[in-house]
């Protein structure tokens, strides 16, 4: 007796790695899109202004403490300037820059 070959038997397996390769691109980009997602969903309009009305507040601290003639530019004249830049941002944001 002779017996038949199974054609299942007989076919090549298709090696795991063919399978590994997607699973290891496809996994890391999952998970930046998701950290992307969550990110702009935790994005806070507010936030970003206030972090430009702080550093503006410390150049003009910056600029106020260099002699006169160092000055690149003459936004920020005196310390009141930066007394006021603080007062509006305690009254917008209800605490210290």
């Amino acid at each position: 007796m002779n017996p038949t070959p199974n054609p299942e038997a007989t076919r090549p397996q298709a090696p795991a790695k063919s399978r590994l390769v997607p699973w290891l691109i496809g996994l890391p980009v999952s998970i930046f899109a998701i950290l992307m997602l969550i990110g702009r969903l935790m994005d806070d309009p507010q936030s970003e202004q206030r972090w430009v009305d702080r550093e503006t507040i410390k150049i003009c601290w910056k600029q106020t403490a260099k002699p006169e003639a160092e000055r690149k530019a003459q936004e920020f004249r005196s310390q009141a300037d930066c007394e006021q830049l603080e007062f509006a941002f305690k009254q917008k944001y209800d605490e210290n820059p």
